[in-house]
């Protein structure tokens, strides 16, 4: 029989690791958010080597007593709640007592920390676990912790780190979602020597110039404003400022980072009507709800929420986003000064939900907590003038979009399926006989004819032509009078990091620029035309999903666009020289199909025509 053995503080808290220090960007989170609970408005984040070597918070937060540093170190030990009825109305962004614990276990963290109270600061050393004595230390107001040598001492979870590169990339996606989130406080983002981020703590607009550029305002409507109680405050895109991928939407519910599928699905679905195929709508909202609507606590890291009524947080937000889009009447009351005062605008939520939404609230939010039904539940848009409602299934397009990609699946099987039995060497040699109609060739065999569509054989010819020298890498470049930039975010940045080597393969020469930058200084010679934007569009689309994507699908189907451009139309004519090459591959293969899958060939049999006329029965 096992024996049952009870584990040691020293093994449960790696154990406990593994669940809240993922990599280094897990460990920024945990710091960061015990900062900004503990009421600081100045934060500086500074990281070497993607911080698996060295991570430093530094804040002017309310510290930890000197008598309390210990404790800090101790697993389940939290500030931030005491009893089980804080549960149900958490505030705070952490809660469980365990980041501190967790972070020590694995790496040499040292904590400096001095409450405005208190004369002198104080110090604390812990490696692996074995935390030292404290001692007096010379310090400003605040905490400064110091994590060194993150894993040193589990080899087995280092191994699993991505690059340095990655894990900075990783990073600094966090510290753009703390600055959005918090734009009342000041943040500084160094890696390894260099400033990446500098917020000054002065509203959204500032804050949105920090990791978007200053040029994100005037593509943007800036909103502000309370509906069912519900506060929506922050950017959403223009009708023509549209994204090739997800990575761009950004939601704060309660201060907090999160990716709920009611928020998200509320607003692409009033976005819809305005997008075309693979472009994606760009937001940083900040949502307030009151807490005890709302359960934070049901994702293990807090990224989902589950809300009391799901109806009403997808009415109020798809309400609100449809009427600025839509330029109603309303809108000029939604769409506000980007400078207002933001602490102004809480202030009058709180004092609008207080006096005016309890009525109203206590029958939204009546019903209790139920289980969050995320693929079946279909959401109702509330009017507050009658209180009527339609129904929306919110995940309508998405099964459509699945069924589409399942049908096209098929497709493709079943019409590989047919060029494969199609797909036979012509014995004879084509002969060719004329053009009729002013699109279509005519050939024949000396029994059977064949009639081809010029455009479609000519696409198919050029298409051939470029991917050979394409995968023969005999590639001409041409270089940009201009270098074109192209600017990124960090999860966008690191994907074509790692695709590097295949773009500069493909006759694109790309180098890094800066900070989430890259500069294009020559393409491929027969893309002169190419639109370089649109090209890392189409490679970055679906950037959360479509992990599968390579630089060579993306460049294949820019070819096959240039194929069809450059292919000549009806009225013109093939030389001799393009009518050779193309008796010849018919000939290799009867079912040649231009690049967007058309036939290029249809072959009339002999018997056929002998029917027609009545030659046989």
């Amino acid at each position: 029989m096992s024996v049952i053995n009870v584990l040691s503080s020293k093994v449960y808290n790696r154990i406990s690791a593994g669940e809240v220090v993922e990599r280094p960007a897990s460990v920024v989170k945990e710091l960061v958010e015990n900062s900004l609970d503990a009421g600081a408005t100045n934060i500086t984040v500074e990281i070497v080597s993607g911080g698996i070597s060295s991570i430093k918070i530094i804040d002017n937060g309310s510290g930890i007593e000197k008598s309390q540093l210990k404790k800090a170190l101790l697993p389940h030990a939290t500030s931030k709640i005491s009893s089980v009825k804080d549960l149900d109305n958490i505030c705070s962004l952490g809660f469980r007592g365990e980041a501190l614990a967790s972070i020590a276990s694995v790496s040499k963290l040292t904590i400096v920390s001095k409450p405005k109270e208190q004369e002198f600061g104080a110090s604390i050393y812990s490696e692996g676990g074995e935390t030292g004595e404290i001692t007096d230390f010379g310090a400003m107001d605040g905490t400064e912790i110091i994590v060194n040598n993150l894993f040193f001492n589990t080899p087995a979870r280092e191994k699993f780190l991505k690059s340095e590169r990655s894990e900075e990339s990783e990073i600094s996606s966090v510290m753009a979602k703390f600055i959005l989130g918090n734009t009342e406080v000041s943040f500084k983002y160094v890696a390894d020597g260099k400033v990446l981020y500098q917020s000054y703590g002065d509203g959204f607009e500032s804050a949105m110039s920090c990791i978007y550029g200053p040029s994100i305002i005037n593509d943007c409507f800036y909103i502000n404003t309370v509906k069912n109680g519900i506060s929506i405050n922050g950017y959403i895109g223009k009708h023509h400022f549209t994204k090739g991928n997800r990575s761009y939407q950004t939601v704060f519910l309660n201060g907090r980072f999160i990716s709920n599928q009611t928020i998200s699905s509320s607003i692409s679905n009033a976005y819809s009507s305005y997008l075309m195929k693979r472009q994606y709508p760009f937001y940083v909202l900040s949502i307030t709800v009151p807490s005890e609507i709302v359960d934070v606590n049901v994702h293990p890291n807090k990224l989902d929420v589950r809300f009391a009524n799901n109806q009403i947080i997808y009415g109020s937000i798809y309400s609100v986003i449809s009427k600025v889009l839509d330029g109603t009447s309303e809108a000029i009351n939604i769409i506000a000064d980007a400078n207002a005062n933001h602490q102004q605008s809480s202030n009058n939520f709180n004092e609008n939900y207080d006096t005016h939404n309890d009525e109203l609230n206590t029958k939204i939010f009546e019903k209790p907590i139920e289980k969050f039904d995320l693929g079946l539940t279909k959401l109702k848009s509330p009017e507050n003038s009658n209180h009527k409602s339609s129904e929306v299934d919110i995940f309508a397009e998405n099964k459509a979009f699945l069924e589409k990609l399942e049908k096209e699946k098929k497709e493709k099987l079943e019409s590989e399926k047919i060029v494969k039995q199609e797909s036979a060497y012509l014995e004879r040699e084509l002969n060719y006989v004329c053009q009729v109609l002013n699109t279509y060739l005519i050939f024949e065999d000396g029994q059977d004819l064949y009639v081809v569509d010029q455009h479609a054989a000519h696409e198919r010819i050029l298409f051939d032509k470029l991917n050979f020298s394409l995968k023969n890498s005999d590639i001409i470049k041409q270089p940009l009078l201009l270098p074109f930039i192209l600017n990124l975010n960090s999860q966008e940045f690191d994907f074509i990091y790692s695709k590097i080597n295949t773009i500069l393969q493909m006759g694109i020469d790309i180098s890094e620029f800066g900070s989430n930058t890259f500069k294009i200084s020559a393409i491929p010679a027969f893309l002169a035309d190419m639109n370089i934007q649109s090209f890392f569009d189409d490679l970055l689309s679906d950037l959360n999903t479509l992990k599968n994507i390579t630089v060579n699908d993306i460049l294949l189907d820019k070819i096959s666009q240039k194929a069809c451009k450059s292919a000549i139309k009806s009225g013109d004519k093939l030389n001799e020289i393009e009518v050779k090459i193309l008796a010849e591959k018919l000939k290799e293969n009867i079912g040649l199909k231009c690049p967007h899958g058309r036939p290029v060939a249809v072959k009339i049999t002999r018997t056929e025509i002998d029917k027609w006329f009545k030659r046989i029965i």
